[in-house]
Parts: C-alpha cells; structure tokens; sequence
C-alpha cells in the first residue's frame, strides 16, 4: 500500500471475565478467535486508537463509537464498516443485545484500518469495547503490533 510494506507482528487479546468469560485465538487455526459472552449485553462502545509505539504519540482516535448503532449499519463509518465485514465468520455478523454464546472472528483486515501512508515505524492498534455496567475498563480488548517498512 502506497510504496509501503505493513507487517503484522502480534495480536494480544484480553477480556474481562465478567461478561465474556474467554477471548483467545483457537488452536490449530492462523487467524480465527473465539470469545464466549456469559451475559446478555445490551447496549456497548467500541474505542479504537493508533499509536506509534516509540513515542506513544497517538496519530489516530475514536472514543465511545456506539456499538450497536454501528452493528446495525456497519457502513455508517467507512473504515470500521470495511474491516467489521472481514473478521465476521461465515457471514454471523453480530446484533444487539448480544445475547449469551460462543462467537468467533477472524484477525483479518487490520490493515485496510489504517491510512494508506504512514511514516515508517512500529504502530499500536487498540480495540477495546466497553460496557456502562461493567466495572472493569474495558471488556473485550485488542491490541495489535504492526511495523511499517518503506519499499525500494
């Protein structure tokens, strides 16, 4: 993309216990999660953040998305929408209230997330989703690491 080479490091993904009880990446598979939701959750934000991992500079942030007004029409922001249609799996896409089960995803489409030029460098995406009645900060989180490399 653009003259650029973007390389996906890690993926760490973290949960809160208390609504979604795992998230982990399934065994034997590349790129497909699993995370099991334990109670009913009826309304969420979504906070999503780039930064660059040197500086802690923060380049790009979107707090208290929400996210059920996004799950019912994805396309009302361009770039979640794009990347919300490539980790669904086998067309499951999502619905509020997100009722109590086992869903999964797959780590795809991070990159088209981010600008199409970007000073080389090693980048942070967060995601996390949050609920008003939850204590804790957050109850689903991702964090990927990627590097930005110019081609020559």
């Amino acid at each position: 993309r653009g003259g650029s080479k973007f390389t996906m490091e890690t993926l760490v993904t973290s949960c809160d216990h208390n609504y979604v009880e795992y998230f982990h990446k399934v065994p034997k598979t590349v790129s497909l999660y699993t995370f099991r939701v334990v109670k009913l959750a009826p309304k969420f934000t979504i906070n999503f953040s780039v930064r660059v991992l040197k500086t802690k500079r923060i380049m790009y942030k979107v707090d208290n998305l929400d996210g059920c007004q996004f799950l019912n029409n994805p396309l009302m922001n361009r770039i979640f929408g794009s990347v919300y249609k490539r980790i669904v799996v086998n067309s499951s896409y999502f619905s509020c209230p997100i009722k109590p089960g086992v869903y999964y995803i797959k780590n795809e489409g991070t990159v088209t997330m981010l600008p199409t030029f970007q000073p080389p460098g090693r980048y942070q995406v967060t995601m996390q989703t949050k609920m008003k009645e939850s204590p804790d900060p957050y109850t689903m989180q991702m964090l990927w690491v990627y590097n930005v490399e110019r081609i020559k």
